[in-house]
């Protein structure tokens, strides 16, 4: 099995619910464990931001899905790697629900919408992608 890891950023078509993001979150826990697929999800009122950690067969057929769904438009793929180990070992799809105000507050990544996935350089996506995943253990550990 090759590991891959995939990053990507979308702009939502209008903010999410909690019942959509827990309906996303549900079916991708299942689908994510059939296929051996880890990961982390962050979204904001208008942007979603996802890793993908698997065998290449199964995160670049889940990516295909993903594309085209229609809630978000504009996926575009930040970085495309075959990293020597997990970001997210035990996590099916993890999660944190506000990218807007947990995000790394350097402006650069900001724009009048908030934290903009898409003005992250690629090979620092990663770096902000743990940020967020270690902040989202703290909260966890503390629930």
């Amino acid at each position: 099995m090759k590991l891959i890891r995939l990053i990507y950023a979308s702009s939502l078509v209008e903010p999410m619910s909690k019942a959509d993001i827990q309906q996303i979150l549900a079916a991708s826990q299942r689908r994510n464990n059939a296929l051996g697929i880890t990961g982390y999800l962050c979204v904001s009122p208008t942007h979603a931001l996802q890793c993908l950690e698997g065998d290449r067969d199964s995160v670049n057929g889940l990516y295909n899905l993903i594309v085209t769904d229609p809630r978000h438009a504009n996926a575009t793929l930040l970085r495309y790697v075959e990293p020597w180990r997990r970001l997210f070992p035990v996590w099916d799809m993890g999660f944190t629900p506000d990218l807007a105000t947990a995000a790394p507050d350097s402006a650069r990544w900001h724009d009048q919408s908030g934290f903009n996935p898409y003005l992250v350089e690629s090979d620092l996506v990663e770096n902000v992608i743990e940020a967020l995943c270690e902040q989202a253990e703290r909260v966890e550990l503390r629930a």
